[in-house]
């Protein structure tokens, strides 16, 4: 939802999705602490897997 309400584009929209989700996966519980910089920076082709805090 957050990334349809941003970019407009569903294509992009998708990249968040996918890149928050996979984000989530380092995360204990139910809720995702990710920031949309974290998430925008995986997308932009940050391939690393590290998650700075």
């Amino acid at each position: 939802i957050y990334g349809l309400l941003t970019y407009g584009d569903e294509k992009k929209a998708l990249e968040f999705a996918v890149g928050a989700s996979c984000l989530k996966h380092a995360i204990p519980g139910d809720y995702n602490r990710v920031s949309v910089k974290e998430v925008e920076r995986l997308i932009s082709g940050d391939g690393s897997g590290r998650i700075q805090r």
